[in-house]
């Protein structure tokens, strides 16, 4: 086959009009802008197909430009994006047998999540308010805990990142002096804004958060320039409902506060912005977390050029990691399917590293087989799906390109406003941020609440006859006595001077005091006494739809009460054909709360209807047949069920003509539902009704 033929020569050109044409006669008198265009919680209305004609702008080279198809020309295949995982380990020795083993098995960075107390820069045996050491995090004391939990692996060579809270010096120079001198990669997402806005306080002043990142910045700059000192991490605008161009403009101005903080202090931008790692949710919208990756590079890329970076500095550093808002306790085997997805347009988009989360995560701590499952999710992609073989999967797709400019426009609007309001620290003391975000989530629960957007096993699909996971039992309490004394008969009384000490000279003196067994409580008490706290409101995090979750574990628990669960009668008129299709969809609409759905074979009477429905001992009943034959059933099945039992609610599935609801009332019937019907507050006013609530 020659280079220029053409394999679809035997079809015809399509234009834009002529595939309009066609669509509005498939839509049969449907209005064609509602029923093909689709608007996003982005603000972003999506078109139904794109052209080339709506390429109205010029598309970069991987490497090049604005970064948008990558800040490597050799993309993934020059270096495969890092597998990455957060072991679920509280005792250095328990995360060093695990790490070792997962190294073994396919991850190629090592991710470490600290414990209540040591992201708070507490020892294990002096903290007040977590009295459990790892509960599923690491817990880290004094740089021996880290000469336990990284033995035998090679921390020279691969990245080592970390994720702490509102201190990170002393968690760095443990780890620098338990590696003695050698060179790390990865980084410390110390993100004192991100913490703050997660729980409302931040345990100390900004400044002085923001003087300890640049000690800690000042010291990578010159002796660890691959390890990075400053964190951006929107997990928590993600897991409060934020959109995917909010999380963005927040991520951007969040860094904007960051990079400013240390141009003041006396940094090069060059070297801040290098420091600079990110951490982005990838959730389930497919291509919007591409187009968001995407959208990333470019709008870093203009900022730090702002600044005055150069193209170097203008390369971004994500790791993407699998959403927590979509998560499902209920039928949690299909976390699965959507970490998957979710790793996959990851991948397509383009980050430095990728965490995938375990399917249990929301409901236990994860074990070795969900560990496992979650870890070879991304060896499949690599090793199987030949991904790595691809520079930029989504470079030059009408779709993706287009989506990528507006995702990057709607993105920038939104760190324009934050900015406008004096910068992130203070659109989060306002309420700016925590408003918008809270308005997002609003909107996204309406489209979950009436099934406008489907969650599968939870919202839609239930499967009744699940049976919950077993949470486990926790050995917290086991671990906390165990460091305690572990801690305490390991740790050096220390004296700690920082004798005025700035910048780098402060991560200097700490490691040497790490160095001579110093514990992580004494080094964050020389760097910070400012006695301040810094509080703000805290976002509300949340699931997408634990609050229908919430609905079936209360059906669950009056289940074990009363031996049956919350009961509705569907009264299915005549043959099958007649009344299956509603039929199907109210059993779906209410099995989604718990209740046990009566579902005859059909009636061929009203009064047949009404004796089954007396004997089901249901409260609710939901006539089902079809719009041709309601307006004769309906009354006469109303009032032959409230004949048999008068305090029984009838109400008919789909929407009543209107010319016929009037009469439906007068027989008694007591309202409908249809597509249109709120799904969870239907619920949630039945089972209240009933006694579930």
């Amino acid at each position: 086959m020659k280079e220029n033929d053409n394999l679809f020569a035997e079809f015809k050109p399509t234009t834009y009009e002529e595939w309009h044409e066609e669509a509005v006669k498939l839509l049969k008198g449907a209005p064609f802008d509602k029923k093909m265009y689709t608007k996003t919680p982005e603000g972003i209305t999506l078109k139904p197909i794109y052209y080339k004609e709506d390429m109205t702008f010029e598309v970069s080279l991987p490497g090049y430009d604005d970064y948008v198809r990558g800040i490597s020309a050799e993309g993934n295949r020059g270096a495969p994006w890092a597998v990455s995982q957060e072991i679920s380990a509280g005792l250095p020795e328990e995360f060093n047998r695990k790490i070792v083993d997962a190294l073994n098995k396919g991850q190629t960075s090592v991710e470490i999540v600290l414990d209540c107390a040591s992201a708070h820069g507490v020892d294990a045996d002096k903290s007040e308010k977590c009295r459990v050491a790892g509960k599923g995090r690491l817990s880290i004391s004094t740089a021996k805990d880290f000469d336990v939990a990284l033995k035998g692996v090679e921390t020279d060579c691969i990245d080592i990142n970390i994720h702490t809270a509102s201190f990170a010096a002393d968690i760095v120079a443990a780890l620098y002096a338990s590696q003695k001198g050698k060179k790390l990669s990865g980084g410390i997402y110390f993100d004192p804004i991100g913490e703050l806005a997660r729980r409302g306080k931040l345990s100390r002043s900004m400044d002085c958060a923001y003087d300890e990142m640049y000690a800690i910045a000042a010291y990578n700059a010159k002796n660890m320039p691959k390890f990075g000192a400053i964190g951006v991490d929107t997990m928590a605008y993600s897991s409060a409902g934020a959109s995917a161009v909010q999380e963005l403009g927040i991520a951007m101005a969040t860094a904007v506060a960051y990079l400013r903080a240390m141009i003041e202090r006396g940094m090069d931008i060059n070297d801040a912005a290098k420091l600079v790692r990110f951490r982005l949710s990838l959730g389930s919208n497919f291509f919007m977390e591409i187009a968001k990756l995407r959208a990333a590079r470019i709008v870093w890329a203009k900022i730090v050029e702002e600044f005055g970076g150069d193209k170097e500095a203008q390369k971004i550093r994500v790791n993407a990691r699998t959403a927590i808002y979509n998560k499902t306790v209920y039928d949690p085997y299909v976390n699965m399917l959507r970490t998957t997805t979710e790793a996959f347009s990851g991948v397509i988009g383009g980050m430095d590293s990728l965490t995938v989360g375990a399917f249990d995560e929301i409901i236990r701590r994860p074990d070795e087989f969900s560990e496992r499952i979650a870890r070879n999710q991304q060896v499949i992609l690599q090793e199987e799906c030949n991904l790595t073989d691809v520079i930029d999967p989504a470079g030059g797709s009408y779709y993706v390109e287009n989506l990528t400019r507006e995702v990057a426009g709607k993105a920038w609007e939104v760190f324009s406003k934050i900015e406008a309001e004096g910068g992130m620290v203070k659109a989060l003391e306002s309420g700016m941020v925590q408003k918008a975000v809270a308005e997002t989530a609003a909107g996204r629960k309406k489209l979950y609440d009436t099934r406008r957007s489907s969650v599968v096993g939870t919202n839609n699909y239930a499967n009744m006859t699940e049976k919950l996971l077993d949470k486990g039992a926790c050995e917290c309490k086991e671990n906390f006595e165990k460091r305690s004394k572990q801690v305490a008969a390991e740790r050096k009384d220390v004296a700690i001077d920082l004798g005025g000490a700035k910048g780098a000279d402060v991560i200097a003196k700490l490691v040497e005091a790490a160095a001579k067994g110093a514990g992580i409580s004494a080094m964050s008490e020389a760097v910070c006494k400012c006695g301040k706290e810094t509080a703000v409101e805290p976002l509300n995090i949340h699931r997408a739809v634990e609050h229908f979750e919430a609905l079936r574990m209360a059906s669950a628990k009056y289940r074990e009460e009363k031996g049956h669960g919350p009961k509705l009668f569907l009264a299915t008129m005549g043959p099958l054909l007649q009344h299956k299709a509603r039929a199907d969809f109210i059993r779906g609409f209410f099995e989604v709360g718990g209740f046990e759905v009566i579902y005859p074979n059909g009636f061929a009477t009203p009064e047949d209807a009404a004796k089954a429905f007396k004997e089901s001992g249901a409260k609710y009943a939901v006539i089902c047949s079809t719009d041709d034959t309601y307006p004769e059933l309906v009354p006469a099945v109303t009032k032959a069920i409230k004949a048999a039992a008068p305090d029984a609610k009838v109400l008919m599935a789909g929407a009543p003509a209107a010319e016929a609801e009037e009469g439906y009332k007068a027989a008694g019937y007591d309202g409908s539902i249809s597509i249109k019907s709120n799904n969870y507050e239907t619920l949630k006013s039945m089972l209240s009704a009933i006694g579930v609530l």
